[in-house]
């Protein structure tokens, strides 16, 4: 009955819109009715059709729900993230023709939040050679295929929010302050170590497997730092003091490539297990620190000192020093900083293996300077500049062909870095 009521509606409207009076004849009665029950067929249709339309985004706006409450509990606990490094950078150093390279480093990786106290980390890295103590690759090999490894893989345990236990292969667990780069940055230690800080004291402990043996004991790290971390006024000071005991490394070769400037011996007597040039000394090594830090002019200013000494080497080459200075910051969009700093590694003074790779040509018995400036063109995109400049072989001579035992070498390095973070 609605729908007849409907039609003949629908057919009064059309028929005065027409101008259609009574009198009209019947055969165009006809057709108008005809016209009038084909339109209202197809509206018909289409409210048809938009009800099934608005059925599907609602069993679409369900199914987007669904899978949301079962996968959005653990996406959302994953945090991804990486960096790209393009560098071009020259070594000249006395008495070696010059080089000139370009090597590229990509890191990426996630963390992943387990619990409320757990959280891991995992991260992959480009690599050459699987150098511990850099993750950069030299554009080389007529365009070869470059290798990536695994670069962190550790736990880390925060029970209460004063500590926290981590194991794996893991971020350096130790104070490094300011610039100083008598340890390198880019070791990930391997092992266990445990970190607490309670308002303006903190305290590091940290055990590293260094070189794992079957039939003999396995060299390691073992070491902690305490420090204070006042604040006063606008200023921040950090003091401390540190203990690196390397355990089982004298009278070895656990090294990586080579003993990086650290006395060694070929006397089979002093070596174990047979190990031709191995280490002389043991490294128990005693480190002082700071670090103080305010701003200047809206821009901050921070100062460092860190010294280390082996209680251990009895030649008198057994002391290393950082000071260094940084005025900025280059992180934000147009922001900029400007840093220099000086260093001293005497022979024995540190575990070869663990300083900076590029500063003295990743060897002890080196001092000199570095000059750093540093600009940020746009958001995540940095440009360093680094320049090395001092001397090499301080009190050991390099065996230099057709020029013979050569002290006090110069050395120079110049580095341009491009570096993007996603």
């Amino acid at each position: 009955m609605k729908t007849l009521l409907k039609s003949a509606a629908l057919s009064a409207v059309v028929l005065a819109a027409a101008g259609v009076s009574p009198a009209v004849r019947a055969d165009e009665v006809s057709e108008l009715k005809a016209a009038v029950q084909a339109l209202q067929k197809r509206i018909e249709e289409l409210e048809s059709r938009a009800q099934s339309v608005d059925e599907t985004n609602d069993r679409q706006t369900d199914q987007i729900a669904v899978t949301k409450s079962s996968v959005g509990s653990w996406v959302s606990n994953f945090t991804f993230k990486g960096d790209l490094r393009y560098r071009n950078e020259t070594i000249d150093q006395e008495f070696i023709p010059q080089r000139n390279r370009d090597r590229i480093r990509a890191r990426f990786g996630f963390t992943a939040k387990v619990n409320d106290t757990i959280r891991t980390e995992v991260q992959l890295a480009t690599t050459e050679g699987n150098d511990p103590r850099s993750s950069n690759v030299t554009l080389s090999g007529l365009n070869s295929r470059k290798s990536i490894n695994l670069d962190l893989a550790y736990v880390e345990w925060q029970p209460l929010a004063d500590w926290r236990l981590t194991a794996g292969k893991m971020r350096g667990p130790w104070v490094r302050p300011g610039q100083s780069v008598l340890i390198d940055g880019d070791i990930n230690p391997e092992g266990l170590a445990v970190n607490y800080g309670h308002g303006e004291v903190f305290a590091n402990l940290f055990y590293n497997l260094l070189d794992e043996r079957a039939q003999a004991n396995d060299s390691s790290l073992l070491g902690g730092q305490v420090g204070w971390r006042p604040t006063v006024g606008a200023s921040r000071l950090t003091v401390g003091v540190g203990y690196y005991d390397f355990q089982n490394v004298q009278g070895r070769n656990p090294f990586f490539a080579g003993p990086n400037g650290n006395t060694v011996t070929t006397v089979v007597a002093n070596c174990r297990s047979g190990v031709v040039g191995c280490l002389v000394y043991d490294y128990d090594q005693v480190q002082l620190f700071g670090e103080w830090s305010l701003p200047v002019a809206g821009r901050p200013l921070a100062l460092h000192a860190d010294v280390y000494q082996n209680l251990e080497a009895d030649n008198g080459l057994d002391t290393a020093w950082s000071t260094g200075v940084t005025y900025g910051r280059a992180s934000d969009p147009r922001s900029w900083e400007v840093g220099y700093m000086y260093q001293l590694i005497e022979k024995d003074a540190l575990f070869g293996q663990f300083i900076d790779s590029d500063f003295g040509g990743g060897n002890t018995d080196a001092r000199g300077s570095v000059v750093k400036l540093g600009y940020a063109p746009a958001k995540n995109w940095v440009i360093n500049a680094w320049y090395h400049f001092g001397q090499t072989n301080l009190d050991s001579p390099a065996s230099i062909s057709g020029v013979g035992q050569v002290y006090d070498r110069d050395y120079n390095r110049l580095q341009i870095d491009l570096n993007f973070k996603y």
